[in-house]
């Protein structure tokens, strides 16, 4: 019994298999982890694209014109990003602002004074949920972009 023990406690083979399954749950969540992190980060990028494309839409197809440039119509602008992006409406925001002078007016529909620098902007914001494959939490992601109408 002893010569048995012994031997058993001299023999080696194996080890590395015993020490795999010690680190085999580690290297599983370390790719998984990885796998959603990769998941997300395309989720994010392709978000960022919508919003670009979306702006880029202003740039090719003029806006809906009513009576002066405060009147403009950029609703194409949010149906675009909702649609490239995937997600409901309420998920798009459009701001639209007035600077005169590099300062924000509190109207869309002010005007500057004739000496002063006229600058509209746009920005579209996205919001979406993503729900990882292996993380049980849902994590809100966003993207932005801005551009100069007038």
């Amino acid at each position: 019994m002893r010569r048995l023990l012994r031997s058993l406690a001299r023999d080696e083979r194996g080890t590395s298999l015993i020490e795999f399954g010690f680190l085999a749950p580690f290297l599983a969540f370390l790719t998984m982890g990885v796998i959603d992190l990769s998941r997300g980060l395309a989720e994010r990028f392709a978000l960022q694209q919508a919003v670009n494309n979306s702006l880029e839409l202003v740039q090719a197809r003029p806006a809906v014109a009513g009576a002066d440039a405060t009147d403009l119509d950029y609703t194409f602008v949010k149906d675009e990003a909702v649609r490239a992006a995937g997600v409901e409406p309420g998920q798009v925001t459009m701001t639209r602002w007035l600077e005169c002078d590099g300062v924000p007016q509190p109207r869309i529909t002010d005007t500057c004074d004739s000496d002063e620098d006229t600058a509209r902007y746009l920005r579209i914001r996205i919001v979406k949920d993503f729900q990882g494959q292996f993380y049980f939490d849902s994590i809100a992601m966003a993207a932005s972009g801005a551009l100069r109408t007038q």
